[in-house]
């Protein structure tokens, strides 16, 4: 039964992983949108507003180009890529880690956001890092199964079912 199991991995993508990526990309862009675009319109006795600076700038790109490179690792990990399933998404996770103590508290601190905006932003980007290792690991699972199941196929040629 497991080899069946092993088999259909040959022929069907790896949705689960695919979907938590995607997902992660979906957390991730509400976290940054939230962080930039942050005003309380007079809500409160003090203004809140993002005032862009070089920081605020380069959190931006690094926002655009970590969107670019997710959506490239959900692709790969659809199809089982060794190097993105291995090393690619646990890389992206430690950028979102570096993320969530890098403009969240930098805007907090200048007084940009209220606290409440920085707890919601950082949860989103915490989501973000939780989708990523999880579809790693489902995705490091899959690919030494199918690995396992093929170099079992290449030795004995046809599948056992025993």
């Amino acid at each position: 039964m497991e080899n069946i199991k092993a088999d259909k991995l040959r022929y069907q993508t790896n949705s689960s992983a695919y979907l938590l990526v995607m997902l992660s990309v979906v957390f991730s862009v509400i976290s940054l949108f939230i962080l930039i675009t942050y005003d309380s319109y007079g809500a409160y006795d003090t203004p809140f507003f993002v005032k862009p600076d070089f920081r605020v700038g380069l959190e931006i790109v690094l926002g655009i180009v970590m969107m670019l490179m997710t959506f490239l690792a959900a692709e790969k990990v659809k199809y089982y890529s060794k190097t993105w399933g291995y090393y690619g998404l646990f890389l992206i996770a430690g950028v979102n880690v570096f993320r969530i103590f890098n403009i969240p508290f930098y805007a907090y601190d200048n007084l940009w956001i209220p606290k409440n905006t920085m707890i919601i932003s950082i949860i989103g980007f915490v989501l973000s890092v939780i989708c990523l290792v999880i579809a790693g690991i489902i995705t490091t699972r899959k690919i030494i199964i199918l690995t396992h199941h093929l170099k079992e196929l290449e030795e004995y040629g046809e599948i056992n079912t025993n």
